[in-house]
């Protein structure tokens, strides 16, 4: 019989998603924030939650040990052992290519909820402003990425001279923090997705599309904050470090 690790309530929650991907699920359905705030404690993030610790913890055991069963399905990659060049290209086939599929097309559903639902509900209009507003800067951020963060990651780790500083990194983080708080104000103006509340085919098919862009951009978040960003940091450290014993020496 499989016996899974004990788990950490001090580990940090963005580490425990990336080390078993398979975790995620259980995240999202308790909406624990493994992706903005992946850098807080299990412990912490449940008790921002008001869940009880044990019972989570039980459950990350749980799915590792389903986990170590066999036969089943394949598990998830753990993109820790990846190549930068390969991660970086998995997140453009993966998730930025959700984002340019599904941006337009939540924006078509938005625009035909409002037309026929907005007299009558003002809500629609102001959640049609704030979508907009995210992919505004969803769409420059993977554009920013696919220009200079990603081929700059690589070329690091290959390396080789690149334009990528410790302050680039930070400020990803904050616009991807940006996107987090975003993409909760849409939560709330679009009544926590809830189908029953549906007025229409098209806007449950809204909802569900929403849905569907918070659980994506949750694992993209995690995966560039909790395995890229950190990766590119040491990568920028190191390349700093004989520099800087250069200088030192000089000023001796």
């Amino acid at each position: 019989m499989h016996t899974p690790t004990p788990i950490d309530d001090a580990a940090a929650i963005g580490e425990l998603a990336a080390e078993n991907p398979a975790r995620i699920r259980l995240f999202e359905r308790l909406r624990l924030d493994y992706c903005c705030g992946g850098g807080s404690s299990l412990s912490d993030a449940c008790r921002r939650r008001g869940l009880d610790l044990a019972v989570v913890r039980a459950g990350i055991e749980a799915i590792d040990d389903v986990g170590g069963a066999s036969p089943g399905p394949a598990p998830e990659r753990d993109w820790r052992q990846a190549g930068l060049a390969e991660f970086c290209e998995h997140v453009v086939a993966v998730h930025h290519g959700y984002l340019r599929r599904e941006l337009p097309r939540i924006s078509e559903l938005l625009a035909t909820v409002v037309r026929v639902h907005g007299a009558d509900c003002l809500d629609f209009e102001i959640l049609e402003r704030a979508f907009a507003s995210l992919r505004g800067v969803l769409e420059e951020h993977i554009e920013e990425e696919e220009e200079a963060v990603f081929p700059s990651c690589v070329a690091l780790e290959r390396g080789e001279a690149a334009e990528l500083s410790g302050a680039t990194i930070e400020k990803h983080r904050e616009e991807h923090e940006a996107v987090g708080t975003k993409l909760a104000a849409l939560r709330i103006l679009a009544g926590d997705y809830e189908l029953s509340q549906a007025l229409c085919s098209t806007h449950g098919a809204l909802l569900q599309a929403l849905l569907g862009l918070e659980g994506d951009l949750h694992k993209h978040i995690h995966e560039e904050n909790n395995v890229l960003l950190p990766r590119a940091s040491e990568l920028i450290a190191t390349t700093l470090a004989p520099t800087v014993a250069l200088e030192s020496n000089a000023r001796l």
